[in-house]
């Protein structure tokens, strides 16, 4: 699928999810002053920052939270009546969605992966529109159900790819990279690179307090507390680290260029840690079909350290100038072969900003085509938001009262976790994959 053609289904796919509010009589559009309301499964670390993070959307009140840690759950519930936000506190989801239908246009999922695609076609089936946090499910099977689910029921399914609401990523996507500037600032592109770092870490522990019974963990799937604590590390509830960083970050590749890979090789394995059975490290070879040519890249999730102080990355190079885009603004920079005065039509834009320094009486911004040598840095010109988990629910609100298109549905997420599901499969098996087309139909 040629770029232009990609881009423009991309587009259309997110015109169509525009859902016409499928909303109790008593709850309004936001124009109204009304609110959308929310149940939240999953009261973790991810739960928490997505609670602190929708509180700052006036539109979004909360209804009932849901988690099989008592603990967890109260926590939530005493947090948001310190906030004067009175809910109902369940510890079974299902009970919750039947006690609480009537009550619910929607449900933020903050779950483990292996329950997402059960949690969030029970909850497309009463109605309810779903905010999924990533991986949005541990296989493609799973995943297809998901979004045919959301299509025959008219509910929207979000998937939390925060990138896609965050207004940096944006601009490089409108901006830098459309069809239109990518021949003026990068010229044809070569190769790329992503790269998230973990640090290596002891297994989880829990208080005694929170100890539950071996009996009520089997009810909810679970083998002991040590594979609750640690889920993310096993196979059987999680698609582990590797498969979370590589979704999000290839991701990024498919909105820009609008281009999938032909071939993938990867190496890695279950390497540092003494417990789980995911692959906790790996590097994959990528060939993408660009129209130009093949462009090779690399992706790399490496647990050792996150002592190098960098936050998940991805570069992009070309012929002209590089573009790396990361949750860092530190890290978020464009950079020019010297001498190319042609990028002075994005400074003019104001698409960018220069990083040097001029001499006395010059204009900062353009480029003097006398500069040699090292290459000349640009900087996007607008800082990290203060939470892009707030701005891209946000956009999930306005999405389900129709007033602006989804930024990630569950049709623009599924290209990216089918890549990671496809270099965990490489890893396992130490063989190269060819990708056909089939794998990425829904």
């Amino acid at each position: 699928m040629k770029r232009r053609d990609f881009i423009s289904t991309g587009m259309t796919l997110g015109a169509g999810l525009v859902v016409s509010p499928i909303l109790g009589d008593d709850v309004a559009v936001s124009s109204t002053g009304k609110q959308l309301r929310v149940a939240i499964a999953g009261c973790g670390r991810q739960g928490r920052a997505l609670i602190n993070a929708c509180l700052r959307i006036p539109n979004l009140r909360f209804v009932a939270v849901c988690d099989i840690l008592t603990s967890a759950k109260n926590s939530a519930k005493f947090y948001l009546e310190s906030e004067d936000i009175e809910v109902s506190a369940y510890t079974d989801y299902a009970e919750m969605l039947e006690t609480e239908r009537a009550n619910l246009d929607a449900v933020i999922l903050a779950t483990p992966d292996f329950v997402h695609a059960g949690q969030a076609v029970a909850a497309m089936n009463a109605g309810l529109h779903v905010y999924c946090e990533s991986p949005m499910a541990t296989n493609a099977g799973e995943a297809r159900q998901m979004i045919r689910t959301s299509r025959s029921t008219g509910t929207l399914l979000q998937i939390g790819y925060e990138r896609r609401s965050d207004p940096r990523y944006r601009h490089a996507a409108e901006k830098l990279v459309s069809p239109e500037s990518l021949d003026l600032l990068l010229g044809e592109v070569t190769h790329f690179e992503t790269q998230a770092n973990r640090r290596v870490h002891s297994e989880l522990i829990w208080a005694e307090r929170d100890t539950m019974s071996p009996e009520f963990l089997a009810k909810y799937g679970y083998n002991s507390m040590s594979e609750y604590r640690n889920w993310k590390q096993y196979r059987k509830y999680g698609c582990g680290p590797c498969a979370t960083y590589f979704s999000q970050q290839f991701d990024v590749l498919e909105w820009f260029f609008g281009v999938r890979p032909s071939q993938l090789h990867a190496s890695g394995g279950h390497d540092h840690f003494t417990f789980g059975d995911c692959h906790d490290n790996a590097s994959v070879l990528l060939t993408y079909p660009f129209p130009q040519g093949l462009v090779r890249g690399i992706g790399r999730v490496w647990t050792t350290t996150s002592g190098g102080g960098r936050l998940p990355f991805e570069h992009l190079f070309g012929t002209s100038g590089s573009l790396q885009t990361s949750m860092s603004v530190e890290e978020f920079r464009v950079f020019a072969e010297p001498g190319l005065a042609k990028w002075n039509e994005f400074l003019r834009r104001g698409d960018l900003k220069k990083m040097n320094v001029a001499a006395e009486g010059e204009d900062p911004n353009l480029i003097r085509v006398r500069e040699t040598g090292n290459v000349v840095t640009y900087l996007v010109p607008m800082e990290r938001p203060d939470s892009v988990f707030r701005l891209h629910v946000e956009n999930f609100v306005n999405a389900v009262f129709g007033s602006e298109p989804p930024n990630c549905p569950g049709e623009l997420a599924f290209a990216s976790h089918v890549l990671a599901w496809a270099v965990d499969e490489s890893v396992a098996k130490g063989v190269s994959m060819n990708l056909s087309d089939d794998m990425f139909v829904i």
